[in-house]
């Protein structure tokens, strides 16, 4: 079976001896925007799609052809593997090497059935007495779901200024109607209002869908290098755009609050404004068109990548970013998400 050209993870098995593949793991060269797989296990892959094994020995020699697979203790033909069952399975190779044998450690991995992640944006600012009130609803969805990915999308009002202003926040705005603040929606394009119904959200979030997102990343210096996988089941759709946004937790502003007096509400005398504030979930950047860029044509199983490479504001606080990916319909509806924090790899799930 024929193996698309393309750069996806592999499942490499070393000998009992050498590093282990947390250890190496994943080595990236921001200058060319380049990333360089080797030695890791690809987590988790979608039903019937081609899962690759390679193995490097001691010398870091590529041992591979030589190498006999064994999925469950079974033998398997050739040097990969593919399942129409979702599960957890193992592999280990064996291999000849100067007329000793050779028996890799074992790498566990997954076939999964994607699950759908939900797309909250909250359109806020620091000025905006009742925006906390979406603040508030977005922490209720989290303490019953991780299913979601946030972005609070902020912006500077007249003579209201917001250090955190999203310079595209205005092209944001007016694809998705947003006329006032505070505004949310659901997967870019539902709007979600008061009282901000939990079940709005949980209703979609975890439930089967039929493609995947994974995220690597490496940040260097301010030089940040995102590597971002998409595989269908089916294919895509006509029409669907990509999108990947920079977002950053942790920041500290004084927020006006009009819930000061109300005793229903979780910010009853903090204050107003709220002193020191904590922001997360800020857009900072986008690495795609703001609105997303085009992956329709991608044909099932096979995987499409995209390589971003930017230079980061010294202001933000690296610790504290994370990334989240969308794909999106042709009316800019976002199907599926994936968020992961800087400097960590996120597998399909």
């Amino acid at each position: 079976m024929k193996i698309p050209k393309i750069l996806f993870f592999i499942i490499s098995l070393v000998v009992i001896s050498s590093c282990s593949k947390t250890e190496e793991n994943v080595s990236l060269e921001p200058p060319t925007g380049e990333i360089v797989v080797d030695e890791l296990v690809r987590e988790a892959s979608l039903r019937n799609q081609i899962i690759p094994f390679k193995v490097i020995n001691e010398a870091g020699d590529d041992v591979t052809d030589i190498t006999t697979f064994y999925v469950d203790n079974l033998e398997v033909e050739g040097t990969i593997f593919f399942s129409e069952t979702i599960g957890e399975f193992e592999v280990y190779g064996v291999y000849i090497e100067e007329g000793v044998e050779i028996t890799t450690n074992t790498e566990s991995f997954r076939v999964i059935i994607p699950k759908r992640k939900v797309v909250i944006e909250d359109y806020t600012g620091t000025w905006c007495g009742f925006c906390p009130r979406v603040v508030a609803a977005v922490e209720t969805v989290h303490e019953v779901t991780d299913d979601i990915a946030i972005v609070a999308i902020h912006e500077t009002a007249n003579s209201n200024p917001d250090p955190m202003h999203f310079p595209q926040v205005l092209d944001l705005k007016n694809e998705f109607g947003v006329s006032g603040l505070p505004a949310a929606r659901i997967n870019r394009t539902v709007n979600w209002s008061v009282p901000y119904d939990t079940s709005d959200v949980t209703s979609m979030a975890g439930q089967d869908t039929d493609f995947a997102i994974a995220i690597i990343s490496e940040l260097t210096d301010n030089e940040l290098v995102v590597e971002v996988n998409v595989v269908y089941e089916n294919g895509s759709v006509p029409g669907d755009k990509l999108v990947v946004y920079l977002v950053e937790d942790g920041i500290i502003h004084d927020q006006t609050n009009y819930f000061n007096s109300d005793e229903t509400s979780p910010y009853y005398q903090m204050g107003n404004p709220i002193p020191d504030f904590t922001h997360n979930d800020v857009l900072r950047q986008s690495l795609t068109q703001t609105l997303g860029d085009d992956i329709s044509g991608t044909p099932a199983l096979e995987t499409y990548t995209r390589t971003f490479s930017t230079t980061l504001d010294p202001e933000y606080v690296n610790d504290n970013l994370s990334l989240v990916v969308m794909v999106v319909s042709e009316d800019n509806t976002a199907r599926n998400a994936q968020f992961a924090e800087v400097n960590e790899d996120k597998s399909y799930e």
